[in-house]
């Protein structure tokens, strides 16, 4: 990414807004009416495009709670490519998604006329199960993909019915660009900034939504020019919110049928949309707590008077489900800690909802000292008790192993030695029907491989994600099939 291209950002919102004050005229309604005018000739060979084929790299946000080390925060990153037809409200998307540690999801989502679904090509998260989306998934991702591009983001001006009345414009004689600020239907203002020679979208500022973006990087494709950058820049962020390198742009007649469809030998289909919770005991005094999706999963297990969980979910609402499903199957028990195997925002968000209750939180020294910068925590840190805990140690019939991995800077996993039964966060992606993926991540091998040299007696092992039931016979495919 050009350097030019993130500094444009202080020119263009910062100092430039402060040029403004000396350097801009105001122009009559006619004037905008001439702009707008002057808009739809330049953009007259876009106007109807109305099918098209995008294909862009794509930088998501700096995620100190989803990166290797939460000091050293990581960008999301991703290749995506999206056909759009406006017209029959079509979309597929296909996105290799690059998470921390050597993770690749090679994902493909759809709306047809009847169905929005979700699927993956290598089965990682999902297998060959296929997960059910909003019929308001098109609209979303539409709205999210014109905006990449600068000949579709101007749009909304074109269809203004009042423009002397709803866009103002300034014109800078010291920059040479002209403001349009546009109040939309729904009652938002809109900022469009265009370059006067050669005519060129600058930037768009969302005020209403506090959402900048940056066009830069013209070129011309097939006949089109337009912006190849994009850098967009939320809620007052001073770096890059997301960054994103359009590729290719292609204009198309129609989604070619065969992406709007599942490929065969793919089902069943599920729904997120059940979220009620279900406690079923896997061994003695050891309770698995899912649901019908099996999107996370929290073990509990009964010492006596008191309860261990083992899980944090992913916010306060599914921990305060958990804590009430444990009080009503136990109302004299007490639940007394909960364990953590990592400090990633999805396993630590809860964790305020078991502080609250006095439990313990038990992690291994770099989770805890995660778990105490972690932002959301920050005003209630001192209602938190902390348990370190260390490699091979056991704590109550629970033997815990922390492990150096490319995933996250420390991560851990607990072994029930009498039960044979291993409960595991992040370290395999194996989805729930037990599909062998087609990837193996380092720190998945490095799993593998210690468990191997420790010679531990397993029968099931229990992801806090997804498949709670793995075999050892699956695991070993697991490993054999990704052999180089």
């Amino acid at each position: 990414m050009k350097n030019n291209f993130v500094r444009r950002t202080l020119t263009s919102v910062c100092v430039y807004m402060v040029l403004f004050t000396a350097t801009t005229t105001i122009a009559s309604a006619g004037e905008s009416e001439d702009f707008i005018d002057k808009l739809k000739s330049h953009y007259y060979k876009t106007s109807s495009i109305t099918a098209f084929s995008l294909a862009y790299r794509y930088l998501g946000q700096s995620d100190a709670y989803q990166s290797w080390d939460y000091k050293a925060p990581s960008r999301y990153q991703a290749f995506k490519v999206t056909d759009i037809d406006l017209r029959k409200k079509h979309y597929a998307q296909n996105v290799v998604h690059h998470f921390t540690g050597g993770l690749l999801v090679d994902e493909v989502h759809f709306q047809n006329d009847n169905e929005s679904l979700r699927y993956e090509k290598n089965g990682i998260f999902l297998g060959k199960r296929v997960s059910k989306q909003n019929m308001n998934s098109f609209e979303r991702y539409k709205n999210l993909t014109l905006m990449n591009v600068d000949f579709f983001a101007v749009r909304p001006l074109f269809e203004e019915i009042n423009v002397g009345t709803n866009i103002k414009i300034r014109q800078s004689k010291l920059s040479k660009e002209t403001t349009l600020t546009h109040k939309t239907p729904d009652d938002k203002t809109m900022e469009y900034v265009f370059s006067n020679s050669p005519l060129r979208l600058l930037s768009i500022n969302n005020k209403s939504r506090r959402r900048i973006y940056i066009y830069d990087d013209y070129k011309t494709s097939n006949g089109l020019t337009f912006a190849h950058s994009l850098v967009k820049y939320y809620n007052g962020d001073t770096v890059p919110s997301f960054i994103t390198q359009t590729d290719s742009f292609t204009i198309i007649d129609k989604i070619e049928p065969t992406k709007l469809q599942l490929p065969d030998g793919y089902g069943p289909i599920i729904s997120d949309s059940d979220t009620g919770l279900l406690s079923t005991e896997i061994a003695p005094n050891l309770y698995l707590i899912s649901n019908a999706s099996t999107n996370r999963n929290t073990l509990f297990k009964v010492n006596g008077n008191e309860v261990m969980v083992f899980g944090a979910p992913v916010n306060r609402k599914r921990s305060e489900q958990t804590i009430e499903l444990i009080s009503e199957q136990f109302p004299q028990k007490k639940i007394t800690s909960v364990y953590v195997t990592h400090p990633y925002s999805d396993h630590i968000a809860g964790l305020k909802a078991y502080a609250k209750l006095g439990a313990v939180i038990r992690a291994d020294a770099y989770s805890i000292e995660a778990i105490k910068a972690y932002p959301r925590f920050k005003e209630d840190l001192d209602i938190f008790k902390f348990q370190t805990i260390t490699d091979d140690e056991l704590i109550d019939g629970v033997r815990f192993y922390v492990l150096e991995n490319s995933r996250a800077k420390r991560q851990s996993f607990a072994y029930f030695e009498s039960n044979g039964i291993l409960y595991q966060s992040d370290f395999l992606e194996v989805p729930f029907d037990n599909t062998i993926p087609k990837i193996l991540p380092s720190y998945t091998k490095t799993f593998i491989d210690f468990i191997r040299s420790k010679q531990l007696k397993i029968d099931r092992i229990v992801g806090h994600h997804r498949n709670n039931n793995i075999s050892i016979d699956v695991i070993n495919k697991l490993y054999d099939s990704n052999r180089m």
